[in-house]
């Protein structure tokens, strides 16, 4: 009987474990991901697209999420839009606040995929329009930034225009404030650290003055100076775990 059990959970095991691993979808990040192969924006282009976006983050909190690919294959652009936008957590956690501006060169075609929170505003036959109107004839003609840019400005202005916003989060990719307070306090406490470390040197006769005495040794030490990485500060984040619930549009150009 116990044969009869186990048997078949070996097996089901042993083709679990032969069954190919699904295939991945790209991280994405705030902004804009262009992971066309050739590249579909020039620099300047990219960094206008990325302003749009983190504006409407800042005025809003909503993220917009813009990525240009080759091919949205196996899944098919409407799965890919959907497990894409699920799996790097577009819009802000609890707020579903985000939408995924997607186009696929190969395949010709464009999907907007909206997060929960935003189906209010963004409803399928809003955006269903702002892609007839802004992106497909641009890509018709070829040209992606023009229809990205328009497409992303219809998007952002739609959402500071209806959308009711928690609290106003930092603006993105800013330096930290710095702290002067805690700063003083900091150096402050290492003074005072040195003070003593000195005094008790001194006491014990590490220190000489006006030449050396005899079975000591004289020693130097070089110190270098330590540059402040701030690289950090300026690096992509990644999005706030939204989540979609399906809704949006999309077509072919």
């Amino acid at each position: 009987m116990a044969a009869l059990v186990v048997v078949p959970a070996v097996v089901f095991g042993l083709l679990a474990s032969n069954r190919p691993a699904e295939p991945a979808v790209p991280d994405v990040f705030l902004y804009v991901n262009d992971l066309a192969q050739p590249p579909t924006l020039a620099s300047e282009e990219f960094d206008s697209i990325t302003a749009l976006c983190q504006e409407v983050d800042y005025r809003t909190s909503a993220e917009i999420a813009v990525l240009v690919v080759n091919t949205t294959q196996p899944f098919g652009i409407n799965a890919f839009a959907a497990k894409t936008f699920e799996a790097n957590g577009i819009g802000k956690r609890g707020m579903d606040n985000g939408v995924l501006i997607l186009i696929s060169m190969d395949e010709q075609a464009w999907r907007i995929e909206v997060g929960y929170g935003l189906e209010g505003v963004l409803n399928d036959a809003k955006v269903g329009r702002i892609g007839r109107t802004e992106l497909v004839p641009n890509l018709e003609t070829g040209d992606v930034y023009t229809a990205l840019y328009n497409t992303t400005l219809a998007v952002g202005q739609e959402i500071v225009d209806n959308y009711v916003p928690g609290p106003t989060p930092p603006r993105p990719s800013s330096l930290y404030a710095f702290d002067w307070v805690l700063f003083c306090a900091v150096f402050g406490v290492l003074i005072l650290l040195g003070l003593v470390v000195v005094a008790v040197m001194k006491k014990r006769g590490h220190f000489s003055y006006g030449g050396t005495s005899s079975g000591t040794t004289s020693s130097s030490t070089t110190y270098t100076s330590t540059n402040i990485d701030l690289s950090s500060f300026s690096r992509r984040g990644d999005f706030g775990g939204g989540r979609s619930g399906g809704g949006g549009a999309g077509g072919r150009f």
